[in-house]
This record gives C-alpha cells, structure tokens and sequence, in this order.
C-alpha cells in the first residue's frame, strides 16, 4: 500500500517508503492484541461477550460471573510490592566509589519525583495479565515540573521490529501511535503549522495556483495528500481536532572513526572536540574505523513527515522499556497468566449459569384436569416461585394416582455441576501457580513450615515473570542513570549530601570538583565506570521475622559476650520502628561504631573511657606481676627444703605427699598467672598501636 511520496527538507533521515514498510510489518504481525485485551477484560469482570448474553437471555438463563483471576492476579502484584527494591550505583573500579555514592543519592531521588515505583508497578500489571506492557523514560516538556519523566504506555500504542531480542537491543525501529490535539501539535511543530491546520481541513481551501507562485513547500505537502492510499479518519478526527501521530525511533548504521583510550573508555571521534584533537595528538588513544547504530527520531501527522533529527536522549537506546511476561517460542506472541487462567474461569462461569438455572428450574408433570379452578400453568409456575406457594389439585381428575400430577428437579445434575465447577475453580490457581496459601487463604497445610513451603513454591513457579520484571526495572534504572549523568556532567562542583534524615552522619560528596586553577578535577561522573543494579530484594514480613527469630536463637546459644556483638545484626534484622537509631545507640555503647559518625565530645568521652581502661589493665597487669613473684619467693624455699637428699630423708611419707601436692598447686597457679600477664600485655600493645574495638 503507497502512502505517497517524500517530499521533507531532511534528506537522509527516513523516507515515507520505509514508514511504509514498518506499517507493513505490523499489519503481517501475528494478531495478538484481542486476545491480551479479552485478558485484561477477564480481569475487570467483563467476561460475558453481548452475543453471549442474548443467547443466556433467550434460554432464560441468569447472567452471572464469579471473577477468580482476579483475587489470583492481585496475589502476583501483591508479590512486586512486598519484594520491590531500590536501585543501586555500584563502582567498576576504587577510583569511582564516590560518584557512585553521589549517582546512587541523586537516580534514587529521580525515582522518588519521577514516581517510577507506581511505573513499574502498572507496567507489571499488563506483564502479568496480558504479556507486555511498556515504561517511558524520557525528559519533560514541562519547564516547572520535575527534568525527567517515568509513565506506564499502554501496549496498544507501541509496535516494535517483531523479530528482535526481547531486550530490543537488535531492533531496527520502534514505532509508537498518539492521538494529540491540533493546537498541542502545532506547539509541539511551530515550523509545520500551516500544513497541520490544512491537513485538519482535508485540505479544503488549498489554492495550488498561488501557492505554485509562493513556491511554498506546502505543495510538497498537498502532492503526497493526494497520492496517498490512507484515508483522512485513519489519522485525523474532526469531531475533537486531533491528528494521530506517529513517533518513529529507528537505528541507522554509520561508519566513522572510534577511539578507544587506556582507561578503557569508547569514544566517536567528534574533529570539532579539542579534547578529542590532544588525545589524537598525544598518540594516547587507538583509533579504528568501525560500523555501529545511531538513534534517530522522526514524526509522522498521517503521510507528512515534519521531524527527523538525532535522538535526543543521551543513550543510544529506545526510551521505551519492554516489560514481558512469556513468549510463544516460534512466534514471539506475547502472553501472561491471563492466557492460562480464561478456560477455567469460562468453565467457572458456565457452571455457575447452569447450576443456578437447574436450582431454580421446575419440571412439572401433569394431566390436563389435574389443576383446580382452571389454573393456568404462568398462574402455577407463580405459585411454585412463591415462598408460600399452594397449588390445589381438581377433586374429579381422571388420573387419581401421581402420575397425574409430580414436581421433578434435576437436583443429581445439580450436584455434577457443582463438582466440576469446584475443580474448574482449583484449575485457576494451578494453571497460574498461585496457591492458597499464597493468597493468605485457608489450606491444608497446617504447620508454619509447611505454609511457608507453598508459599515459596508459589515464588518459585513465577520465577520466570519476576525475573523478566526485575530485568526490565534495571532496563528503567539505566535509562534514568543517562539522563541524571548528562545533566550532572554539565555543572562544575555539584554537592550530594549522604545519609540525609538518617542516624548517621551526613556525608557531602562534591561531584565534578574544581579546586583550583590549574588543577585537576574531581569525582568526574564523565569518567567514572559505574552499573545500575537492584538491590537485595527485600523480604515478606513473615520471612523477615522467621530470620530474626532464628538469629535469636543463635545469639542465645553464644556466650555472653558473643552475644553483645550480635545484638546489633539481630535489631537490624527486624521491622522495629526507629530500628536505625537503636542500631547507632548499641554500637556506640559497644564501641562498634563509625568514629566519623561521633561529635567532638563523643570522641573526647570515648579517649577518656579508654583511657581508663587501660589504666586498669596496667594495674592490674602490676598486681599479677607482684603476685608471680610471690609465688616464685614460696617455690624456691619449697625447692630449697626439698633440694637435697638428706632433706627428703627427714620427711615422712604423708609430708612429702604433701609438699608434692604444695608443689603442683604453686606451678599450676603461676601457670595461671603467667597467662594472665600475658593476655593483658597483648592487650596493651593491642590499644597502643590503635586498633581498639572502636576503631576495628
């Protein structure tokens, strides 16, 4: 199908020929879209289809749906929020440990103003329901808003190269789809606003002849209007005045000079950068002439290209984050739980439909004289529907038995309907591999191991969605880190402050430091090799208090002294309120603490109580010393009554048993002593070269 000819300024930017051939892309994609929307509508309790609901109409049937994808749904979304974690900046090397403590304090604060936790979350709702769902990291336009922006798209508006990763790293372009209001368009495109307000017009009013003699490039414009093959309502509504805009980010391959420094940085040789000019010069650098992607973006109002510049994000990527769910494996059909859930949740309803219609249904079986005072049947099926019913029957009917009159339901079928339906019900948990005791219900397990075991089998078996979400959260985290380092790389001597409304110290990081002229700056995030990953991720509540009952339970099998070095990690281990000052108190009482966290009179009380200390371990190394050589005094006079012959001769048998006894409790306590002496020196030399506990 033509969409007319190229007649934009910008030549080597896209032709409408190969908007033409994206649009044929997607129209042979495989149809994937109804089914993810019928998915979600399952969710939202739309699950009877109005062809559905005239035939139940005709048959008298009631019209109900008992929603259980729902309550199983929000267990997995449950799951994203309760183990949801922080991004965090990690160094590649020990030169950039700083910036990326500064990085780490300002992308985490983007996140909070960017608000990308409510993002993510709702782009995992339609990973989960329906199999993908996208999140846009871009720059504002709003100059008093906040610089950047994190907004779940809808899936409906996004179609990408279909035959690329799932990372989208090989894509060659991406294509969104947005409805704008004209004067929104014509701000957004102040060059174009002739040719928007015409091409709201379907052109009515167009003179050819004087724009000929303009030579306006709105004739341009009009040929591929006229040529093309896509009708005005395809892309324009005059009901509102909004055109369809499509927002076309592709890759362009380009071959230039690339430099590669000993630092192990990759740069695209710019000849007008000075800096790139001394590092050519210097001979410092390898140069090689290589092929590689670009990013560009162009807009399309319909056949009319208005825009085709260089991205402007300051990564080579699509601003847009895929969040998949599963994936068929030959036709890369996007898919969720959702998929799994709608058979059993179809068959739940029609069993309900049916066991309902049967519970009320009456079959009667009569003669033609069996009902008194010419009761109609309407009048009889009313008295049956009645709480209080009566039927009376005609005293002079031909048939006297009950053949001439019976009430029959079909209740044994009632009772299949409701097994089967009770078995569709547990189909729904199964499929998606949420159990009830995932969900917080009752189950048969009985014992707390037990529970916790279904519990993670449950984590288990959605293994794969959480880590496809996880992947593309960090995917977010990158793109926001860009946009943070772009700017920051702008402005000289940028102040980050730590651990700020926290029990520590407030530490200031200064990034890209000028002290001087002349000299070197510093902390430069240019430079610095930094990764964006997640956090540990953090635990359930349960789990946590499971962790902290058993480091307890560790702690109270220690010594004493053992366990004062554990109470720190077993606080930081609960859900405690004010846990982080508790922490601070303990390990400055037990001189576990962070010296640069302490105020000047904190570390003057700390010198002093050491101080002390060690002058009551001198002390008592003197008197240990003092009563080892009392104790040699007593052995050399026992050694001296003992020594000779003609001394032992003297003695009796029960005397030198015990000057033998004398003899062994002596050694044995100047053996006591001695190590005594000993472990307190050791102690000495371990304070006088400074590694007290405190600064350990």
């Amino acid at each position: 199908m033509s969409f007319g000819i190229d007649h934009a300024k910008q030549q080597g930017g896209l032709p409408l020929r190969k908007l033409e051939r994206f649009l044929d892309d997607i129209r042979v994609q495989p149809e994937w879209r109804s089914e993810a929307d019928r998915a979600c509508a399952y969710y939202d309790s739309n699950q009877i289809t109005p062809e559905m609901r005239e035939l139940l109409e005709s048959r008298g049937q009631p019209i109900l749906t008992h929603n259980l994808m729902a309550p199983a749904i929000d267990g997995v979304l449950g799951l994203e929020a309760r183990t949801r974690a922080d991004w965090v900046v990690r160094p590649d090397d020990d030169d950039s440990v700083e910036v990326a403590e500064g990085i780490n304090e300002k992308l985490n604060e983007a996140a909070r103003m960017t608000r990308v936790d409510k993002a993510c979350a709702d782009a995992f709702a339609g990973q989960v329901k329906c199999g993908l769902d996208w999140v846009e990291v871009t720059r504002g336009s709003d100059p008093f808003a906040y610089p950047y922006r994190c907004k779940r798209v809808h899936r409906n508006e996004i179609f990408w190269d279909w035959h690329a990763d799932p990372d989208l790293a090989n894509a060659r372009w991406l294509l969104r789809r947005r409805w704008v209001d004209k004067d929104e368009a014509q701000l957004a495109f102040p060059g174009h606003k002739h040719l928007i307000e015409f091409a709201c017009q379907g052109w009515d009013g167009f003179d050819t002849e004087y724009q000929l003699m303009q030579r306006d490039d709105l004739l341009g414009a009009y040929s591929d209007y006229t040529s093309t093959d896509m009708f005005l309502q395809d892309w324009w509504d005059s009901d509102r005045e909004r055109a369809l805009i499509y927002e076309v980010y592709y890759r362009h391959y380009v071959e230039r000079p690339v430099m590669f420094t000993r630092e192990g940085h990759v740069l695209e040789v710019d000849p007008r950068n000075r800096m790139h000019q001394a590092l050519l010069t210097s001979n410092r650098v390898q140069v090689r002439t290589m092929t590689f992607p670009k990013m560009r973006l162009a807009y399309f109002i319909g056949p009319h290209r208005l825009v085709d510049i260089p991205s402007p994000h300051p990564h080579n990527q699509f601003p847009y984050i895929p969040f998949w769910g599963f994936r068929e494996d030959t036709t890369f059909v996007p898919y969720g739980l959702g998929r799994r859930m709608m058979p059993a949740q179809d068959e739940v309803n029609v069993r309900r439909q049916k066991l309902t219609f049967l519970l009320n249904k009456v079959h009667v079986v009569k003669d033609e004289d069996a009902l008194a005072g010419n009761m109609s049947d309407e009048e009889m099926l009313d008295e049956f529907y009645r709480a209080d019913g009566v039927v009376n029957l005609n005293p002079t009917r031909t048939t006297r038995n009950n053949n001439a009159f019976r009430v029959e339901q079909q209740t044994h079928v009632a009772a299949q309907q409701f097994s089967v339906m009770q078995e569709a019900q547990r189909i729904i948990q199964e499929t998606a591999g949420v159990y009830s005791a995932f969900l917080g219900q009752e189950s048969g397990a009985k014992s707390g191991v037990a529970i916790d075991s279904l519990v993670e089998q449950g984590s288990t078996t959605l293994a794969e969605l959480t880590d496809n979400y996880r992947f593309a959260r960090q995917q977010v985290g990158e793109l926001l880190m860009a946009q943070v380092i772009h700017d920051l790389s702008h402005r000289p001597d940028v102040a980050v402050s730590r651990n700020v409304g926290k029990p520590d110290k407030t530490k200031v990081i200064v990034l890209n430091g000028t002290e001087g002229t002349g000299q070197p700056r510093t902390n430069l995030v240019t430079k610095a090799k930094l990764q964006v990953v997640l956090g540990d991720i953090a635990s359930t509540p349960s789990y946590r208090a499971q962790v902290s009952q058993r480091m307890m339970e560790l702690a109270s099998s220690l010594p004493p002294d053992m366990q004062m070095v554990m109470l720190d990690l077993i606080v930081e281990s609960t859900d405690l309120p004010k846990r982080d000052e508790i922490v601070k108190r303990i390990r400055e009482v037990t001189g576990r603490g962070n010296p640069e966290d302490l105020t000047s009179e904190q570390r003057a009380q700390m010198q002093q109580a050491q101080q002390f200390e060690q002058a009551m371990q001198q002390l008592g190394m003197a008197e240990a010393q003092e009563k080892v050589r009392k104790l040699a005094a007593e052995a050399a006079k026992l050694e001296a009554q003992a020594g000779t012959e003609q001394g032992k001769s003297k003695l009796g048998p029960a005397e030198l048993r015990q000057l033998d006894a004398s003899t062994e409790k002596l050694i044995a306590e100047m053996k006591s002593v001695i190590a005594d002496v000993a472990l307190k020196r050791s102690q000495l030399r371990f304070q006088q070269v400074g590694d007290s506990p405190m600064t350990a």
